[in-house]
């Protein structure tokens, strides 16, 4: 397990029964789709420039403004985009939310699943899929600790 799974491991573990353990865990988003995100921080840099510019404003303030509009629509994206934790136990998948900014740190449980639970085939940059019925995307990184488990969860 690497530092990064063994901290959410460790900081998932509040959420699990006494005597559980974490065997796998990976990252995966829902609300919006991941390539959307890019989208939102190019409109909001081109849309807050080209307004910048027409009202008059000189290129540097322009660019600021691009910028500035850039770092807006990257925060809309982020604030539709959820954030999910599932925790493959001995016992269960769980599925657990935590906060749209910042770090990793578990703070609900979305749903408990039975162990049996599929997450089904994972390809691409993306992998959509769906989990307690939300959509849900896993990016490339995880894939592969996904994909370790997936015949003992399967």
């Amino acid at each position: 397990m690497s530092v990064t799974t063994g901290v959410i491991s460790e900081r998932s573990s509040r959420f699990l029964e006494e005597g559980e353990t974490v065997r796998r865990v990976y990252l995966a988003q829902g609300g919006i789709k991941p390539w959307a995100q890019v989208g939102f921080f190019v409109a909001g840099l081109v849309l807050v420039r080209v307004v910048a510019m027409a009202a008059g404003a000189d290129g540097n303030l322009g660019l600021f403004g691009g910028v500035l509009g850039g770092v807006l629509g990257a925060a809309v994206a982020a604030a539709l985009t959820t954030r999910r934790v599932v925790a493959v136990t001995d016992r269960a998948v769980l599925l657990l939310s935590y906060g749209r900014f910042g770090a990793v740190k578990p703070n609900s449980v979305v749903a408990r699943l039975p162990k049996g639970t599929r997450i089904g085939e994972l390809s691409g940059t993306w992998a959509k899929t769906e989990i307690a019925g939300e959509k849900l995307w896993i990016h490339k990184k995880w894939h592969g600790d996904a994909a370790a488990f997936e015949p003992r969860i399967g």
